[in-house]
């Protein structure tokens, strides 16, 4: 049977791995992306890590996380964080909305999402947790974006978008990166790149309202507002500015760890469907990305990862389906993952992580 899994690895990931392997306390940081649904192709993998590869490692490392990926983040950051991936994952699969559902439901919903994540202490676990440092990347609005109508808040997306196809730096008229770091002495974005940004410290008063706003999809849920500690304003999607990361970080004599649901790899939202933009190579060189290769998602249900596309195009019951499926055949990720990093072949299997060669999935 073909690995469901492939490991990339940038060019100093790469000769690491050769010389010594892939070891957990070789990990500095872990990054997780936007997506949605899709990290549910990752739900066992992340489980893994957390329970096996990561159990015994103290060193400190940081977490960092857009939208879905730093609610992933913050279950990596709790005592047992298998088990707050799987009250995610349990929260997120049996979301049901209304048929005339408005911003208003679905905001209200993934607050009630976010308190099972957070449940058992998560909050302390969270900001008391002394290796696992948390940074949620946040999108600050400005001008008809920040607005709650649509009509003007679509307009600006859209204005947003066009400005993105001449440059990435154009965001910055629309969005600042605003980035909660739980140590703000030791973050990776001290030093931020591309679209303006600041940090701002996590705290107990503003983790829940900031990870709200990192998963706040324009249109979707609501903006958030009046974060303690924080530029006044509406916050939403930090995918909306790092959906996949460009970022110039570095890991020293480690590995960046990316857990990632497809080979691709685009630096903002708006970039989804554009072709010529890609990540920079060179802030990939401690990178070591595990992903599923393009046969295993294929043979997936539907030939495709989960989207929130699902919502429409399947009732719930069929979506449900398809999601435990996806869930459950995500297991063999985890397996292969264990297999490569405890066998005698990882320096063969391992393959050059180069982003310029990505290719979009082919969609079915």
């Amino acid at each position: 049977m073909s690995r469901a899994l492939q490991i990339l690895a940038g060019s100093r990931a790469l000769e690491r791995i050769k010389q010594e392997g892939l070891k957990p306390e070789r990990v500095r940081m872990i990054l997780g992306a936007s997506g949605g649904p899709k990290w549910f192709v990752l739900s066992k993998l992340d489980q893994y890590l957390n329970d096996t590869f990561l159990a015994n490692s103290f060193q400190p490392m940081q977490l960092i996380g857009s939208s879905i990926g730093s609610w992933r983040m913050a279950c990596y950051a709790q005592q047992d964080g298998a088990a707050a991936i799987r009250r995610l994952e349990e929260g997120y699969l049996n979301q049901r909305y209304s048929k005339t559902a408005d911003a208003k439901e679905v905001t209200e919903k993934a607050l009630v999402m976010l308190d099972d994540v957070l449940d058992h202490g998560g909050t302390h676990q969270v900001l008391s947790n002394h290796t696992r440092h948390l940074n949620i990347v946040t999108a600050r609005c400005h001008g008809w974006v920040e607005s709650e109508q649509t009509s003007r808040q679509l307009a600006g997306v859209m204005a947003s978008a066009a400005a993105n196809l001449v440059s990435r730096r154009s965001l910055s008229y629309f969005y600042e990166r605003v980035v909660f770091s739980q140590n703000m002495t030791t973050s990776p974005f001290r030093q931020l790149e591309g679209v303006t940004g600041r940090i701002s410290f996590l705290n107990e008063m503003n983790l829940k309202s900031a990870l709200m706003a990192s998963g706040a999809i324009p249109l979707v849920l609501e903006g958030v507002t009046g974060i303690e500690g924080a530029p006044t304003g509406t916050y939403r999607d930090g995918g909306l500015v790092d959906y996949h990361f460009d970022l110039p970080l570095n890991a020293d004599d480690g590995f960046i760890l990316y857990p990632h649901f497809a080979p691709v790899l685009k630096p903002g939202w708006f970039d989804k469907s554009l072709p010529w933009r890609s990540v920079s190579g060179r802030h990939y060189e401690d990178v070591v990305l595990l992903t599923p290769t393009e046969e295993f998602i294929r043979h997936l249900p539907h030939g495709k990862i989960p989207d929130r596309t699902d919502f429409k195009k399947l009732d719930d019951n069929a979506r449900e389906h398809y999601w435990k499926n996806t869930i459950k055949l995500s297991q063999r990720l985890a397996d292969d993952f264990h297999e490569m990093v405890n066998g005698d072949r990882l320096a063969m299997d391992v393959k050059p992580l180069i982003p310029s060669k990505l290719k979009k999935l082919k969609k079915k």
